[in-house]
């Protein structure tokens, strides 16, 4: 999901803008780097804090409507961050 919202400067700003009216600072969704400790429990966690602004770009981007989570993966997605906070750097 994080590709999708990054790699292009249109995607990236339109995620911001559907923030922009819902929190101070709007940021975007971090990128999973195999060389960096953490990289996976940071890009999971943010994922979880962004999901509704997330929902709201699928929505409106009907080319990645293929991305959009179900409740079971968003649960799944919890138990992994519970599994790997204790083990945080």
């Amino acid at each position: 999901m994080s590709i999708a919202v990054g790699t292009a400067p249109q995607r990236r700003q339109h995620f911001i803008e559907i923030q922009n009216n819902w929190v101070k600072i709007p940021t975007t969704l971090l990128y999973d780097v195999k060389t960096r400790s953490n990289s996976t429990l940071n890009m999971l966690e943010k994922s979880v804090q962004l999901r509704e602004f997330t929902e709201d770009w699928l929505q409106s981007c009907d080319e990645f409507t293929h991305l959009w989570s179900t409740p079971e993966r968003w649960r799944r997605i919890e138990f992994i961050l519970e599994v790997l906070e204790p083990i945080r750097l």
